[in-house]
């Protein structure tokens, strides 16, 4: 399939034999040779984003933990909450050392002697994936850190990285205040980097194979769901177009076209039909006044944008953590707008009466969450062909 997942098509964990054989834990023995500033550079060189959904620069955080006062540590995001997103579960079940090879990495960049592993506790498959691995990485002599596997009933909010610190430390899953971020205090008040399961494998892929050659190559995965005929995990360079992801996936359902794409999940705003050819990378996507997420979910032209809209608000209103009472009524306030148009289009005056009230929760909350929502229902009203004008 490619360099994050094994070519043998199998869907069991693969093996710590099999790893090497393809070159698996040759960018730790590399790793081990060098000091952690080295190791920072190469990723910066290398150009890496999070990819959680954030694009945050990995080597940007690492930096800023390493900066700061002893114990550092490092916190991997296993939780994978986004609606569509299925790429971390299966990298974590099908090539675990990749992912336990980049943590190695990480943790000796970052001089952190602990690791927490956060894990959505419905993903059997893959903890038994985890668990095995890291038994023969031990047995190997390989296990250097203190790693901490931590499976937990997942809710969506913990996906943010405050939010899943609170969990570790045994409290509510809720978002803090930021600053301070967690690379200056985050576990235990001390510098925390938090890194999604793909990061952590492209940084095992840049050590093995070099920063210019993952810099020129950018391999990425694309989870891929919603209407299309082979919904999966699709590996390719990052900048691929999105009409040419469609198509390996089989294109749309049979007697149905794309309407929209939405590049982030439930997270970003959606690309019109018009709009396909556009490459799939940050800054392209950026231009569109989207993002590039988690997951990628493909809207029908059988699905109404009015439904989209309310089954995306009524997600958001399920899923609030309840700390602002402005994101619980916010969230209820926009599914409730989506609701008329379940099986209509709105009138003009409809349609601008929902975009104000989107307009209205912007900006609003601690954490990025009804923001994000009224980001969502701002972009999808545009959508909805009002009633008492002929769509185009």
């Amino acid at each position: 399939m490619g360099v994050f997942l094994p070519d043998d098509g199998s869907a069991a964990p693969e093996s710590l034999e099999a790893y090497r054989l393809r070159g698996g834990y040759g960018g730790y023995a590399r790793a081990r040779r060098l000091e952690s500033e080295a190791l920072i550079a190469e990723i910066e060189a290398a150009g890496l984003r999070g990819r959680g959904g954030a694009g945050f620069p990995t080597g940007t955080k690492w930096r800023m933990v390493a900066a700061g006062p002893l114990p550092h540590h490092l916190v991997v995001n296993g939780a994978e909450g986004e609606p569509g997103s299925m790429k971390d579960r299966t990298l974590m079940a099908r090539a675990p050392h990749r992912v336990l090879e980049g943590i190695l990495i990480a943790a000796r960049a970052l001089q952190a002697e602990r690791v927490q592993f956060y894990l959505n506790d419905e993903f059997v498959d893959a903890i038994a994936a985890l668990t095995g691995a890291w038994r023969e990485c031990e047995q190997a002599g390989l296990a250097d850190v203190d790693l901490q596997f931590v499976p937990e009933t997942h809710v969506y909010i913990a996906g943010e990285e405050t939010a899943l610190l609170s969990v570790l430390m045994q409290e509510a899953a809720q978002p803090w205040h930021k600053p301070p971020y967690p690379s200056e205090k985050g576990l235990d008040g001390e510098p925390t980097a938090v890194n999604n399961v793909e990061t952590l494998a492209a940084v095992a892929l840049i050590m093995e194979r070099g920063a210019d050659v993952f810099a020129a190559e950018r391999p990425m995965l694309f989870s891929l769901s919603g209407d299309v005929r082979r919904p999966g995990v699709y590996e390719a360079p990052e900048g691929i177009s999105l009409a040419t992801l469609l198509e390996r996936a089989g294109g749309p359902l049979a007697g149905q076209h794309i309407a929209a794409v939405l590049p982030g999940g439930y997270s970003m705003p959606p690309i019109t039909a018009d709009r396909l050819a556009v490459p799939l990378s940050s800054d392209h996507l950026r231009q569109l006044g989207t993002g590039l997420g988690a997951s990628l979910i493909a809207v029908g032209s059988e699905r109404g944008f009015g439904q989209l809209g309310h089954d995306m608000m009524a997600f958001f209103a399920r899923e609030t953590c309840g700390k602002c009472p402005v994101c619980v009524k916010g969230c209820q306030v926009l599914r409730d707008g989506f609701e008329p148009y379940l099986t209509r289009p709105p009138s003009t005056e409809g349609q601008e009466a929902l975009m104000l009230t989107a307009k209205k929760y912007r900006h609003k909350g601690i954490c990025s969450f009804l923001d994000t929502a009224a980001r969502v229902a701002e972009s999808l009203v545009p959508l909805m062909a009002p009633a008492d004008r002929p769509s185009v």
